[in-house]
């Protein structure tokens, strides 16, 4: 069980899909990113507009290129704050030259007004589709209007594809310049091909730890250390980011992956199992759906859940062996919904190769740690 998906026999179709044929690929979307920047003319004259609740590797790219980061709010809905947008773009000092609005877990934001505040402030919109499903045709859903409005588009294909890597780029105002990307050799496709076949998507495991005879998790054995906080060099890229691989190629597996992977069973599959969790989780005490319902034109990413008790339920579902993510590494800012956000908002998997069994069991546990009332109102503080 994996958060991301792994390869299996049913994931793959002969039929070839239509992506983003423009669009040019890369080894992941922040190299992919690193490149919007720069045509949009980010770089240490210019400032980058960045939601405050963000993944470290959004910020990555223009660290890289000796860019201002600015951080604007985002509402419980992380919807960004458009008077606060506008006050950016108006500060004296460093312009604003970019903007990065992400669709959060396949759910599509609304950029009617955002754009105009672009257009009338000369300020280039990026539109981060790394939760979106972009280009896909034939799955009875549009995708292919996410990332359709913005001057630049990126996204993530391998967070969707059962793929290696990958990283997308397009342009909606005119065509992208000429690219000659350093494309892998022969011994790493080779390689890449191999792993891909040899780790296959694992279903129907047998957890670590199993319920007890009322169905309940246990959770007497599951220790953790204490959070740590701690203050990263801002000046300097995460070590999630590889300056040398800025312009290399994604692997030529993962493009054939991507073209060939079903994608009727991965849209019905991917939403079947957001409603479950959905359900599942709907009307508990300890925690909460970020999303209350899921939209007819949405595929989504991950299911996002809000926690009451970060400190401690987080640590008790990663021993016990959920796959989970979340972004408690960002940028300090004013933004409550960041703040509270950090600890509090779980990403868990909802993807197509998680199995009837997978799913039974990451819901039991989550439910049964983090959806009581809480234990003690002074054991977790955000």
């Amino acid at each position: 069980m994996s958060v991301l998906p792994g390869l299996h026999p049913g994931s793959l179709t002969f039929a070839a899909n239509v992506l983003k044929d423009e669009a040019q690929w890369y080894r992941r979307g922040r190299y992919a990113l690193t490149r919007a920047y720069r045509l949009a003319g980010l770089g240490r004259d210019g400032a980058l507009l960045a939601p405050a609740y963000h993944c470290r590797t959004m910020l990555d790219a223009a660290v890289a290129l000796g860019a201002e980061v600015r951080l604007y709010p985002v509402s419980a809905d992380l919807a960004p704050d458009l008077s606060a947008l506008e006050d950016l773009m108006s500060r004296s000092g460093v312009s604003a030259k970019t903007l990065l609005l992400p669709h959060y877990f396949g759910f599509a934001q609304k950029l009617d007004e955002i754009m105009r505040l672009c257009t009338r402030h000369g300020v280039q919109l990026i539109e981060d589709c790394s939760h979106v499903l972009v280009g896909a045709r034939k799955t009875g859903i549009d995708a292919l209007r996410l990332g359709s409005t913005g001057h630049y588009g990126v996204a993530s294909p391998y967070k969707f594809f059962p793929a290696p890597d990958g990283g997308l780029l397009w342009s909606n105002a005119s065509a992208l310049p000429a690219r000659r990307p350093r494309r892998p050799g022969i011994a790493e496709q080779v390689k890449a091909v191999v792993n891909a076949l040899g780790r296959p998507a694992r279903h129907d495991m047998e957890p670590t730890l199993a319920g007890n005879d009322h169905g309940h998790v246990s959770t007497v054995a599951c220790t953790h250390a204490a959070p740590r906080e701690w203050i990263e060099d801002e000046t300097r890229p995460s070590k999630l980011y590889r300056v040398a691989e800025e312009d290399d190629d994604s692997l030529a597996v993962s493009r054939w992956i991507a073209r060939h992977t079903d994608l009727e069973r991965l849209v019905a599959l991917r939403r079947a199992h957001y409603c479950q969790w959905l359900e599942a989780t709907k009307d508990l005490f300890g925690c909460r759906p970020l999303f209350g319902s899921l939209p007819d034109d949405c595929v989504p990413y991950m299911f996002p859940l809000l926690i009451d008790r970060p400190q401690s339920d987080f640590f008790t579902l990663k021993s016990l062996g959920v796959p989970i993510w979340r972004w408690d590494e960002m940028a300090v800012s004013d933004c409550v919904t960041a703040s509270s956000y950090r600890l509090r908002l779980l990403h868990l998997p909802c993807h197509q190769e998680l199995s009837a069994n997978d799913m039974a069991w990451m819901i039991a546990t989550v439910v049964s740690v983090c959806g009581s009332p809480s234990r003690d109102v002074n054991a977790d503080v955000d």
